[in-house]
């Protein structure tokens, strides 16, 4: 080991504040094992004027590893305050490298030479202050500190980098030097009055912070892991969404969140044991939540009805005992709901309330009638215990009740199969900002039952009716009203309703319940095939320019026709009648009723204005709507121009995409031989939409489909 000095008198320096705070600390040994020249010289003067009388300077040895060994050996035989400064850098014996080296790893090494002996190497390693510059010491400090505190150190003296003073004359060198010198001073004054009187609390707060950043972490990571497990079973890969949220539990296994989307995913599995394992252990976790017990009790009905489906009796023993069990965990799950308290005193809402009104609401929705009969006494239990909550925490002398309280009694309506109420409860809570979004899947639940109970008919005016509300969900919402429309026979609307959702919300069909209605099996595949065509042909069509240019003047007419523009729309008829008379010769023209019936309303007009030219047009239209009656178009060529044309008017308004693709693939399925006619494919706007509604439907699985 090198020699030591030692230095039992300083030089005093002015009065400072904190003079009082260091008075108890100034026999205290101080150790400097600093292998900064510059830096060992500054400390040493500075311990000097702050009075300290008993510091010593070490030499340190300049070898990494023989540097760690002496400094242990000294921990091991003095006492007091070790202002360290260790090497940055060790050198490999075989190739003379340079290795930078981490604080961290000076102390590991430290250690190990403290170690090897019988004392206690926390406590011994406490005595250790390292004392060193970085540019980036503000941000590095905190985690400096937190990651020396698992070796007992609990400050850390992070100085600011002085400039260099190599390239100054020696006069003004020997001034900065000692403005330097100060302000050295000052930091090292002011780390020692916040490092000594508190050094014995400070390890044990350091690892107490230390806890808490590794808990977050820990949490974000598990924070990713639960995102990848919600992306992995968005895309139907259940199996791994099970090992991404397995993965979280074990990565910080105090989120009741975890346990429970993992349950909810065994459910989906049908791997029932482990569901429940889950939300029991999430009941663990999370004491006072409802939502654990709510899902075993989810999980016992899903058991109950898989044995009743097997052939067992409602009333067999083992029947009874899960639907018990259901009814007890529902109960407790109510029971914890009533309980929660507001988060603080500013927080106003009815926390239990509405905790209460939620699970309540989704008792209701529990199936058990179509297994065990109306009059089954689970049956009957389940809704009253759902009531009975519900009625202990509504309060009933409010002229109007919450949002949350309506929809729950929307859905006891639902469950006695009162539409009428529900829906006039279910549309009222949706005025309610906050509960709109949930308002609105109770609807599109409600209509479920409507056109399983009624008929497709009232359903597809509750989805149309909701539509007007411009829900967060319409992909789903276009989704159930295609259902409708294909039970009610009509195609062209489910077509086109499904089209709309699938614009909305592509993923909608790589979700499995999107194939669960065979009802929309045949207008799917219809619409999949017609669009395929479309695309195909599109890209082997040559568009003759006569053809293009009648599609061209066609749409513009539609356009201003469409947009009041009377005036524009007669002058650019009159054009055409003078210098193209044969557009008016196209069938497709002939059957556009839009264009026929505009140019009807104008004839008397300008038969009766006086002027040479109108009176001219007014004969020529007079002769085309003549030709009109006796022309033999389809009628199915009048389909496709009027829903084309709405599809034209939603653009021309600026509407949506997915609307206007709403009425084009109604014009398409309502003539689909046009696909083969060179006019469609002379329209921008419709390849423009044809091409949006294929990219849409390319993720539907059509094997699905036709098997």
């Amino acid at each position: 080991m090198g020699e030591a000095t030692q230095h039992t008198t300083g030089k005093a320096d002015a009065a400072e504040p904190t003079a009082d705070v260091l008075a108890s600390y100034r026999d205290k040994p101080f150790h400097i094992y600093v292998i900064d020249r510059v830096l060992r010289d500054q400390l040493k003067v500075i311990l000097e004027a702050l009075k300290f009388s008993n510091v010593t300077v070490h030499k340190t040895p300049l070898a990494y590893f023989e540097n760690a060994r002496a400094l242990g050996q000294l921990l091991l035989t003095r006492e007091g305050v070790f202002l360290i400064n260790p090497p940055s850098h060790a050198v490999s014996p075989g190739s003379k490298m340079r290795i930078p080296k981490e604080l961290p790893e000076y102390f590991e090494t430290v250690k190990l030479v403290v170690g090897n002996t019988r004392r206690d190497v926390m406590q011994t390693l406490a005595k250790c202050v390292p004392v060193f510059t970085d540019i980036h010491f503000s941000q590095k400090r905190e985690n400096t500190l937190i990651t020396l505190a698992q070796y007992g150190v609990s400050g850390a003296f992070i100085l600011q980098k002085l400039e260099s003073l190599s390239g100054l004359a020696p006069k003004m060198r020997e001034i900065r030097a000692k403005e330097q010198l100060m302000e050295r001073y000052r930091e090292v004054r002011d780390y020692l009055a916040e490092y000594l009187p508190h050094k014995e609390g400070r390890l044990e707060e350091l690892k107490e912070r230390q806890e808490e950043r590794e808990l977050s972490e820990r949490k974000a990571e598990a924070d990713k892991w639960m995102r990848a497990g919600h992306e992995a079973r968005a895309g139907g890969d259940w199996e791994r969404a099970v090992q991404c949220f397995s993965k979280a539990i074990e990565i910080y296994p105090r989120d009741p969140a975890a346990y429970m989307e993992s349950g909810r995913t065994y459910v989906r599995l049908k791997r029932y044991p482990k569901a429940l394992m889950r939300f029991a252990q999430a009941e663990e976790v999370a004491e006072g939540s409802p939502e654990p017990n709510k899902e075993i009790g989810m999980v016992r009905v899903l058991q109950a009805q898989e044995r009743l489906r097997s052939g067992d009796s409602p009333n067999e023993p083992e029947v009874m005992q899960l639907l018990n069990d259901a009814m007890t965990n529902f109960q407790r799950a109510l029971d914890k709901a009533a309980a929660i308290k507001p988060l603080d005193e500013e927080d106003s809402r009815q926390r239990d309330v509405e905790a209460v009104t939620r699970i309540a609401g989704e008792l209701m929705k529990v199936d058990l009638k179509s297994t065990l009969g109306k009059g089954h006494p689970t049956v009957k239990q389940l809704g009253a215990m759902a009531r009975e909550a519900f009625n202990r925490v509504a309060n009933t002398e409010m002229d109007e009740l919450p949002a949350g309280q309506l929809i729950f009694l929307g859905l006891a309506a639902i469950d006695e199969r009162n539409f009428t109420e529900a829906e006039r409860l279910l549309f009222k809570a949706a005025r309610d900002e906050g509960h709109f979004a949930e308002a609105c899947n109770e609807i599109i639940y409600m209509g479920t039952l409507v056109r399983k109970l009624e008929g497709p008919l009232r359903a597809i005016d509750i989805y149309n009716r909701l539509l007007e509300l411009d829900p967060p969900n319409k992909a789903a919402v276009n989704f159930n009203l295609a259902v409708a429309y294909a039970v009610e026979h009509k195609d062209l609307e489910s077509a086109g309703a499904i089209v709309r959702g699938l614009m909305l919300e592509p993923s909608l069909a790589q979700n499995e319940m999107f194939y669960k209605n065979h009802q929309l099996y045949q207008v799917l595949e219809t619409v999949v095939d017609i669009f395929d065509t479309v695309a195909a042909m599109q890209k082997r069509t040559t568009v003759p320019e006569l053809a293009r240019r009648t599609v061209h003047f066609q749409e513009r007419l539609e356009r201003h026709i469409a947009a009041g523009q009377n005036k524009d729309a007669l002058v650019l008829a009159y054009n055409l009648a003078r210098k193209i008379p044969e557009f008016f010769d196209n069938e497709a023209i002939l059957a556009d009723k839009t264009i026929a019936e505009f140019l009807q309303s104008r004839v008397t007009m300008c038969r009766s204005a006086g002027k040479e030219s109108l009176t001219w047009l007014a004969g020529f239209l007079e002769e085309f709507l003549e030709r009109r009656k006796s022309a033999g178009y389809s009628k199915r060529l009048i389909a496709f121009s009027r829903f084309k044309m709405e599809a034209l008017k939603v653009l021309e308004r600026g509407g949506e995409s997915n609307e206007a693709a709403f009425f084009f693939t109604k014009a398409v399925m309502a003539h689909p031989e046009y696909t083969q006619a060179v006019e469609l494919y002379a329209s921008e706007e419709s390849m423009r939409l044809a091409r949006e509604v294929h990219d849409a439907l390319r993720y539907v699985d059509v094997g699905k489909v036709r098997g």
